[in-house]
């Protein structure tokens, strides 16, 4: 090439450069990516819906069911793209865009508040993205305004709400514990903020440890669980506490027949972080002190506390607190007109116990796809009895201090974790008598769990989802390890019909003494050892899903758990002897559920359930069904709102669940040296029962109606909702027990009831 042809191609190319910058920059800009929402604190999930649009212009896009989103025509330069779903904070993100360029743009939104009257949240859209987006096998996901409206006992309960889901049964009406797919109320791994609580009960299982103001929501897995948990064999309860964003410091007070709750809430740092204090006491026997002397001397209380704050690089911080005591000192020989303490079990009993917890979770996002999370918690429990101070004392203790972790990354078709959990805990079992010295048993136990966890989400394809884990656990003092497996499957028959199916291994390595009786009042918990095995089990679940729209859904689901070893306590323990605490059985449990929910954005809602289970256990030849076996469970939950009431009710109908009949009764004779002769003592006639075959009858059906009805009203600024709920509006006679007579020529049985009908409000006051 000469040096003039040179010179003129330079020259060229210098005089159409600006021509050909201009052209670029008159190019639109594309933006594209996806939008995620944080559906609790350990995972999030693609979110549909959500309005993201660059500001100053009309350019907006809707996001898919799958999250992500295309702006093809932005204009270039510095532009701000703002994120917005209702519920959730609205996020902005700079950018500079070029034209002829793509931007990636991938958006985790964190949950806020919408005040609508009092406050409440949409979970509408979580469900409808959690059916597109994962397996969620046997997995119900319930938010606190569903909840409202719903029948109350005295007052609102979140456990007595999960008692009306598919597959979990209600022993009776004195009991919150769960009994979940033919499993024992010891299954369970309940959670507080992804928190372990290990009795969360009051007055004997009556009432759940949760506050009704503090719970922002519920999720129930009751079979084939992801990796992540462990410990237990028949499902995981996950209670959320409610986040307030709102600025400024605001109340809620609520009165019921049982007690008093306060919660103060608010947000901070520029919506940033959220903070929130509870406190409920019972006053039942400051209400018996008013009128006589005689009070029952029983009280409980809770407080809780939460708080969450997300810092400006990309890291969250939340703390859960908890501490709940029951308390009952009484001197029994002072109901009495006789005080003279002629018998141990008439003079004073000390009985308390209580939970205590203590939670921290860091999390960080390191980048769009990646998040880093570390838990750090001590939970524990204890309980102490004292008869006849000091006559004869229990003690039941269990701490832990908890580690655990995990580390995220998602991508278009993968979406894998990686986690531990290192628990070390101390349990103590001691009975004695301080007033005798001596002391029957004194057991100490110090275990250690580690485990490891994997777990990934692949989207085969448009039509199939495939969740995969396997969970690796060890256990000190037993020399113990095992593999769990785990995995499901979802399959699109069209957008909204899919069929599902999965299977995994679960164990549990700590177990109760509680027994199988009809009332439970706490879990006594001892540790696997050398003496006591692990329990193990396989769940197998198959069905399908229907949704209509945000509207609602319907679920069926079969399922089969077989336990390979399951762990009852012996009624026949001796104290002296290590080993003999617990019985080793085998068992099978299948059955199907269904759960119909209908939830639409005004008028009524409410769901419906049906369960049909069935429960055995064999040892040694001998089969029988536990005292949670029932056959059929219905239950009919609405609520509807009219111009200024809300109305609530509740039907339930079950068979019965078997016991252990009564055939006879035989007279306990003692000797009398004085007059060499055998006789019934005196004054007493101790009769002994004899009882039939274990389980081999079944308690009469079931049936109870429930109503609330509810009014919103505004006091100078206040929202003042006070209510009337009515347990068993029919006074149906549901037997609890039966109670057997044979002193007498004709032997006779009397039916003790359940909750007869039952009246209660209560007020709720917000500001």
């Amino acid at each position: 090439m000469s040096l003039r042809r040179a010179c003129w191609s330079i020259a060229a190319l210098i005089a159409f450069a600006p021509a050909r910058l201009v052209s670029q920059d008159a190019r639109p800009a594309v933006v594209a990516g996806r939008v995620l929402v944080r559906a609790d604190t350990a995972a999030t999930v693609p979110a549909s819906g959500v309005t993201v649009g660059v500001v100053g212009t009309s350019i907006v896009a809707t996001t898919a069911a799958d999250g992500r989103f295309v702006l093809a025509s932005a204009p270039t330069g510095a532009r701000t793209l703002r994120i917005r779903l209702p519920g959730y904070r609205t996020t902005d993100r700079a950018l500079r865009l070029v034209g002829g360029d793509t931007v990636r743009v991938d958006v985790v939104l964190e949950r806020s508040v919408q005040l609508l009257s009092p406050v409440r949240t949409d979970a509408r859209r979580i469900e409808a993205e959690l059916f597109q987006t994962r397996p969620n096998i046997s997995t119900v996901v319930i938010e606190a305004q569903a909840m409202a409206g719903v029948p109350r006992v005295g007052e609102a309960d979140v456990v007595r709400v999960v008692q009306l889901m598919p597959g979990v049964v209600a022993r009776n009406d004195f009991n919150t514990g769960l009994t979940v797919r033919g499993g024992e109320a010891d299954q369970n791994l309940v959670l507080l903020d992804g928190f372990t609580l290990y009795n969360p009960f009051h007055l004997g299982g009556l009432f759940s440890t949760f506050m009704d103001a503090t719970v922002g929501g519920i999720e129930l897995l009751t079979g084939a669980f992801p990796a992540r948990y462990g410990g237990r064999l028949s499902s995981v309860l996950d209670v959320r506490s409610a986040e307030d964003f709102r600025p400024g410091v605001h109340t809620t007070a609520d009165l019921s027949a049982l007690g008093a709750t306060a919660r103060f809430a608010g947000g901070f740092g520029g919506g940033s972080g959220a903070w929130s204090i509870a406190g409920r006491r019972t006053y039942a026997d400051a209400m018996q002190s008013i009128f006589t002397d005689d009070v029952f001397p029983y009280h409980f209380h809770d407080l809780q506390g939460h708080a969450t704050y997300a810092l400006a690089n990309g890291t969250r911080i939340s703390v859960t607190a908890y501490q709940g005591r029951d308390v009952l000192d009484a001197d029994l020989a002072s109901f009495e007109a006789d005080s003279i303490r002629v018998k141990s079990n008439r003079g004073r009993w000390a009985f308390d116990w209580g939970n205590q917890l203590l939670g921290v979770v860091v999390a960080k996002d390191l980048g769009a796809r990646t998040t880093i999370e570390q838990r750090l918690s001590t939970s524990g429990f204890t309980t102490r009895l004292d008869l006849g101070s000091g006559a004869s004392t229990q003690r039941s203790e269990v701490r832990d201090i908890r580690a655990a972790g995990s580390l995220r990354v998602r991508g278009d078709v993968h979406d894998g974790a990686i986690g531990y959990e290192l628990v070390a805990q101390r349990i103590r079992y001691a009975s004695g008598s301080p007033q005798t010295e001596t002391t029957l048993f004194d057991l100490t136990q110090r275990p250690v769990t580690a485990a490891l966890w994997l777990d990934d989400l692949w989207q085969l394809s448009p039509r199939w989802l495939l969740e995969g884990g396997l969970r690796a656990e060890a256990l000190s003092g037993r020399s113990w390890a095992a593999l769990s497996p785990r995995v499901s499957l979802k399959y699109f028959v069209s957008p909204q019909l899919a069929l599902t199916a999965g299977a995994g291994r679960v164990t549990q390595t700590m177990q109760s003494l509680a027994g199988d009786g009809a009332l439970r009042y706490f879990d006594v918990w001892l540790a696997s050892d050398s003496f006591i095995p692990v329990s193990t089990a396989w769940h197998w679940v198959a069905g399908a899903e229907r949704r209509m729209g945000d509207a609602g859904s319907v679920r069926i689901e079969g399922f089969v758990k077989r336990y390979d070893r399951v762990l009852e306590a012996d009624p026949s323990e001796d104290p002296q002897v290590r080993g003999d605490e617990f019985l080793s059985a085998t068992g099978l449990a299948y059955g199907v559920d269904m759960i119909a929910r209908w939830q639409r954005r005004s008028g009524a809602s409410g769901w419906i359930t049906y369960t049909y289970g069935v429960s055995r256990r064999a040892r040694d030849g001998r089969t029988w069904a536990p005292g949670s076996d029932r056959r059929h469970d219905l239950n009919l939950v609405a609520t509807r709102p009219l111009a200024k009431y809300r109305l609530g009710a509740r039907f339930n109908f079950a068979t019965g669940t078997p016991y252990t009949p009564i055939v006879g009764g035989v007279t306990r004779r003692v000797y009398d040296p004085s007059l060499d002769r055998w006789g019934t003592g005196d004054p007493e006639i101790l009769i002994e029962s004899l009882g039939g075959a274990h389980n081999s009858k079944r308690f009469p059906v079931t049936h109870r109606l429930d109503l609330d009805v509810s009014r919103e009203l505004v006091v100078r600024g206040a929202t003042v909702a006070p209510y009337i709920s009515v347990a068993n509006v029919y006074n149906a006679r549901n037997v609890f027990v039966y109670l057997y007579k044979y002193s007498t020529d004709v032997p006779t049985r009397r039916a003790i009831s359940q909750f007869p009908i039952l009246p209660s409000a209560g007020v709720r006051v917000a500001f």
